[in-house]
Formats: structure tokens, C-alpha cells, sequence
């Protein structure tokens, strides 16, 4: 892992932009969370299962189905984010 030394006046600017970065992801992923969980109660699927069927091939091409998998993909990368950020030491 590649470490960086920040010092003087750029240290409270570059926390408190993490700080911002982490409640925005937070908000996004309450909000993607909820449009996933509306897909599961309508198709009565959990979000993995849906992704790994239409990974397969085994669901078409209905438009729905290319929603939920842009909000599953979209909310899967905020959780890595915010882990890298809460992975920091600051």
C-alpha cells in the first residue's frame, strides 16, 4: 500500500473532504439500497440472486432488469468505497 505524508494546512482540508465524501457515499447508498429493495419485493428476488441469473443469461433483456442491475453495480462500488475510507487513519 502506498503511503502519503500530508502536513500543514492541506491536513485538515483533505480530512474534513473525506469526511464530506464519506456522508455523500452513506446518502447515495441508503438511496440506491432502498431502489434495490423495491426491485425485490416486486420480482420477489434478492439483489445477488438477480445478478448472478441475469449475469447468466437467464433473465432477457427487459429494460427493468438493466435498472436493477445499474443500481446494484452503482450501490456494490459505494460499499467499497466507504470500507476504503473507513479503512483510514486519519
Amino acid at each position: 500500500m502506498q503511503q502519503i505524508e500530508i502536513t500543514g494546512e492541506a491536513l485538515p482540508i483533505l480530512k474534513s473532504g473525506i469526511v464530506l465524501k464519506e456522508k455523500l457515499l452513506s446518502v447515495k447508498a441508503e438511496n440506491y439500497l432502498k431502489r434495490l429493495k423495491g426491485f425485490e419485493r416486486k420480482h420477489k428476488m434478492k439483489s445477488t440472486e438477480f445478478y448472478k441469473a441475469f449475469t447468466a443469461g437467464k433473465l432477457g433483456d427487459d429494460a427493468e432488469w438493466f435498472d436493477w442491475l445499474f443500481v446494484y453495480e452503482a450501490y456494490s462500488k459505494i460499499i467499497k468505497q466507504k470500507k476504503i475510507i473507513e479503512g483510514l487513519s486519519l
